[in-house]
């Protein structure tokens, strides 16, 4: 039996990505790609004999890291190899300028966080909607992305996460549609980055943002202190299945989380 210590993970591992996809997560094949190629990505491997026995990346942000995508593979769970991925991705971080090291927890990942020092800041409130969405008119407001706007939207962001995120977030902006008051980004949404963020300054931009999404996902994810987000969504068909828990490592970001209308995903927040 030959166990490699985690290696890069390269276009090649793709191809053996179906077997670790986790039921219940979004397709793993073009997150590891875009993993790839980007430069704030740093994605790894453990291989048993060949076969891929774990996988996980970081996403750098200017002063934070986000873990993502930590899978190991059903046949080599419980030798240690989420402790030894999720390790070998911390070690790779220079924590002289990465003070703060973020992921969203599963029940499955939680215990070998927390061994590893992770502490919980919140919980993720997950939701699903089985009827049709309402027929809501779309706000006058919302209008397609304009690059005079880019500069603010990074604003808007970085006044919400607490994070300097335009490095990764200035990649995904050509489709992203925007709340314009006075010339002001209130908030904006990208239908195709993630899970269809919506991030805004005031629960009038989010809610209004949170309209259009709702007519193209029947999943949404907040965080538990975004009340407005949350309770519009109960009120219009949606229902709680899970929970899951956002945790830290190293410094707690600072960040306003009653403003997330809805998350990027599980591998950026």
């Amino acid at each position: 039996m030959s166990t490699d210590i985690s290696t890069a993970f390269l276009s090649a591992d793709l191809e053996q990505l179906p077997a670790l996809q986790p039921p219940d997560w979004g397709n793993l094949i073009p997150r590891f790609s875009y993993f790839i190629e980007s430069p704030f990505c740093e994605p790894l491997k453990i291989t048993e004999n060949g076969q891929l026995a774990a996988i996980g990346s970081s996403i750098m942000h200017a002063e934070t890291v986000w873990l993502a995508c930590i899978v190991v593979h059903p046949e080599h769970r419980n030798k240690g190899l989420g402790n030894r991925i999720t390790s070998a991705l911390i070690g790779n971080i220079d924590r002289n300028i990465y003070k703060s090291i973020y992921l969203d927890a599963t029940e499955f990942g939680f215990p070998v966080y927390k061994k590893l020092g992770f502490e919980v800041e919140t919980e993720y409130i997950h939701l699903h909607r089985e009827k049709e969405a309402p027929g809501f008119p779309i706000s006058e407001c919302i209008v397609p992305f304009d690059e005079k706007y880019r500069q603010q939207i990074f604003e808007t962001d970085e006044f919400v996460s607490g994070e300097k995120r335009s490095g990764v977030l200035g990649g995904f902006l050509t489709n992203a549609r925007m709340y314009v008051s006075g010339s002001e980004v209130q908030g904006f949404y990208i239908h195709d980055w993630g899970d269809g963020p919506v991030i805004a300054k005031s629960p009038t931009a989010g809610t209004e943002l949170l309209k259009l999404r709702m007519q193209q996902f029947d999943t949404a994810v907040v965080p538990a202190e975004s009340r407005t987000a949350s309770d519009f969504l109960k009120a219009n068909g949606y229902k709680i299945y899970k929970t899951s828990r956002r945790m830290y490592l190293g410094n707690k970001t600072e960040w306003k989380s009653n403003l997330v209308f809805n998350w990027i995903s599980g591998q950026l927040g």
